[in-house]
């Protein structure tokens, strides 16, 4: 497998998803050991029930996982126990030929006794506790997830301006300067004010990943988000997605069945029955890479040639002083 180095943004150590069916329990994660550096694109690549989509929802904090421990930049985060059921107990029904005698104490034991008996210490225990935790969760997913679906549930009475915006006003406040950014970022500059039946599938889509792109997100998740779209939509889409990513410095971790999306991927990880059996490097891995470089190398290039610069200027300026200095006692002795 693919080896990484430094701090990772994500980190998950020993991660199970357990759900229980009648009798049967359901391993939809089972022991998943990850880390995501920050920037990368990752391609999340498996058969249909694989765990995907409910690794996914771990990482969003969508879900909480059964057991093991969840980092993001090197934070715990926030989960919420599973729900425990309440135990149901009350004064048996009486015979429906004694129901009219003993109806009036029955209910007002059962709602004014029993009941506060056993809900108030169920409140307390585990509903209270559990509601915290689901909105330190909330508050984490509306601070650094974006997340793009299939379906790109647009409203339709809405411009794509006024879509970006309202996904704004949910998390916190409009801002139709930023609103506008993300759409120039995606390729929609001059469609601002069309409604979603007047662009395409592939515009649509774009639409959504300004929409998720609006609150400045750091995590950029996608499940299966080109599924609807035909393959020279696809790539125009995912061509929009990689480039904006990288200029806004956005981890993106996207589930798909399509293998030629790989070549979009820094990072290509593949699941099978809740646990992770393959991950290698993307078709990017090597021209991410290459890039890096040779912003690396261009910086130090303008380092080198602002002191450049500034010697020469420096020496430039200390000539002409002493020319002016030598000039000035040449003035004084005649």
């Amino acid at each position: 497998m693919t080896e990484r180095n430094g701090a990772a943004l994500l980190s998950l150590r020993g991660v199970h998803r357990h759900y229980v069916t009648g009798d049967v329990a359901v391993r939809a994660l089972d022991g998943i050991d990850l880390e995501v550096q920050e920037g990368e694109v990752v391609m999340l690549q498996g058969p249909s029930g694989s765990g995907k989509t409910t690794l996914l929802n771990v990482i969003s904090a969508l879900d909480s996982p059964t057991s093991g421990a969840y980092y993001f930049d090197g934070e715990l985060v926030p989960s919420a126990p599973v729900e425990k059921k309440r135990k149901r107990i009350s004064i048996p029904t009486p015979h429906p030929a004694l129901r009219l005698l003993t109806w009036p104490p029955e209910a007002i034991l059962n709602f004014f006794l029993l009941r506060p008996i056993f809900m108030i210490p169920h409140y307390l225990r585990y509903t209270l506790p559990r509601s915290t935790k689901l909105e330190k969760m909330t508050d984490f997913r509306r601070d650094n997830v974006g997340y793009v679906f299939q379906f790109f549930n647009l409203l339709g009475d809405l411009t794509a301006l006024e879509n970006v915006m309202l996904a704004q006003e949910i998390h916190g406040g409009r801002d139709k300067e930023r609103a506008q950014q993300v759409l120039n970022l995606v390729g929609l500059e001059g469609m601002e004010d069309r409604f979603p039946s007047e662009l395409s599938g592939g515009e649509q889509q774009r639409v959504a990943i300004a929409r998720s792109l609006a609150k400045s997100p750091r995590l950029l998740l996608g499940d299966e988000l080109t599924g609807n779209l035909d393959s020279e939509t696809t790539a125009q889409v995912m061509k929009v997605l990689v480039k904006v990513c990288r200029k806004e410095k956005i981890t993106a971790i996207i589930v798909t069945h399509d293998v030629s999306l790989t070549k979009y991927a820094t990072r290509v990880i593949q699941m099978d029955s809740g646990k992770l059996v393959g991950d290698e490097p993307g078709g990017r891995a090597t021209l991410n890479a290459t890039m890096d470089t040779a912003e690396a190398v261009a910086e130090a290039a303008v380092g080198v040639v602002e002191k450049a610069v500034k010697s020469v200027g420096g020496l430039i300026a200390g000539a002409v002083s002493n020319t002016l200095e030598t000039e000035s006692k040449d003035e004084e002795e005649a």
